[in-house]
């Protein structure tokens, strides 16, 4: 057992941290107050090859695998984790077209995609479902001319209000079956409500995607017929992967904060960093940063190495979202009582990342649900 990087994950490392360090830190604040992501923050990524790390070579991609994915959201997330998120949701419908989508899809999609010259939308989840095809109220019925009209309401979806593909799963009305299709957003019938207002993660906005009839033809099915369920837990055992990513670089971002504040911080004429009680805190926060570590790149290196059991990748990265996702949320506040009164102002940063971190056992499948889903196929296996 290695625990020494190639040269590639080296290469993506120092890059992703030039890019957190020399293009986004000193724009947080900016993006922060305008709830926005910069355009030009956001091709810079795609032109550094964040976006398109993990794809084939023949679609623009660089075949550099899911280790090196984690480690770029994660320096990146670091320094903000709304431009992870970013990252992460526009990965999310890209893992659904490059291994289902055919090729005329693909050179649609996949290669404009990779590029950044697009924000794609992932659409699942409903005012009454986050996980169950049989509850789906979206609709796919089929026209008399062979095509599909499309109705239905979409929640909490990211990248809604740009322009590019979303991939979206209805129930086709003839066999209730859960097919995928992947259409143009901003097409007739496709509307949205306002951006919801979050507690964290400003810049990346979700909304209610509303779908009145929108028509499209067979060649907007994602896979086969049927085959969306399928679908959606491959493309999700990724995108936990991604998020899970996020939430251990909002880890490491608390924790270099907080070190730094302990190191600075005078009382009565030397560091509070100097005082046992605040060296006990910093060293269970290096102890959570390092575990959550540790267990993204094992996770990540079983994404890479295992190919024939999607069940087993998905558990592992089921166990890993569960275990980030509430260790998160209790380091990033243990760093945040470092700072004492001045830990719960903006001008100190770290409530951001305790804010954005409350967010993480309720997305991208709840944090129990994940623990159901590890738990299960451990105890078949």
């Amino acid at each position: 057992m290695e625990f020494t990087l190639n040269e590639n994950q080296q290469m993506i490392r120092d890059l992703a941290r030039d890019y957190a360090q020399n293009y986004l830190a000193s724009r947080v604040d900016e993006l922060e107050e305008a709830d926005k992501f910069p355009d030009d923050l956001f091709q810079v990524m795609a032109d550094m090859g964040f976006i398109s790390m993990n794809f084939p070579e023949a679609y623009g991609g660089m075949e550099l695998g899911y280790v090196a994915t984690s480690m770029a959201i994660e320096e990146i997330s670091k320094v903000s984790g709304s431009a992870g998120t970013v990252l992460t949701v526009t990965l999310l419908p890209l893992e659904a077209i490059n291994p289902y989508g055919t090729e005329a899809q693909k050179q649609k999609y996949l290669i404009p995609g990779l590029q950044g010259q697009w924000k794609g939308s992932f659409a699942f989840t409903e005012p009454g479902t986050g996980s169950d095809p049989k509850q789906l109220t979206t609709i796919a019925v089929k026209t008399s001319e062979g095509k599909y009209k499309i109705s239905g309401v979409k929640r909490f979806i990211s990248n809604a209000a740009y322009e590019g593909p979303i991939v979206l799963f209805a129930k086709e009305a003839e066999t209730e079956a859960c097919t995928a299709f992947i259409l143009d957003k901003f097409c007739k019938g496709y509307s949205l409500s306002t951006p919801w207002d979050k507690v964290g993660f400003q810049g990346s906005h979700v909304y209610d995607v509303f779908l009145d009839e929108v028509e499209v033809t067979e060649e907007a099915i994602l896979g086969q017929h049927g085959q969306g369920f399928g679908i959606l837990i491959g493309a999700t055992t990724y995108g936990k992967l991604a998020f899970s990513a996020v939430f251990t670089g909002s880890i490491g971002g608390a924790y270099e904060l907080a070190v730094k504040y302990a190191k600075e911080k005078l009382h009565r004429g030397k560091p509070i960093g100097k005082f046992p009680t605040i060296q006990t805190k910093i060293a269970q926060i290096a102890a959570n940063a390092l575990s959550a570590q540790l267990m993204l790149y094992k996770s990540a290196e079983d994404a890479d190495t295992i190919k024939d059991d999607i069940r087993k990748v998905q558990c592992s990265t089921a166990q890993l979202k569960g275990y980030i996702a509430d260790l998160a949320v209790e380091t990033n506040v243990m760093a945040l009582n470092v700072m004492a009164s001045y830990g719960v102002t903006k001008e100190y940063q770290i409530e951001r990342f305790v804010r954005d971190s409350l967010i993480a056992p309720n997305i991208e499948g709840a944090a129990d649900i994940q623990r159901l889903i590890a738990g299960s196929y451990i105890l078949r296996h």
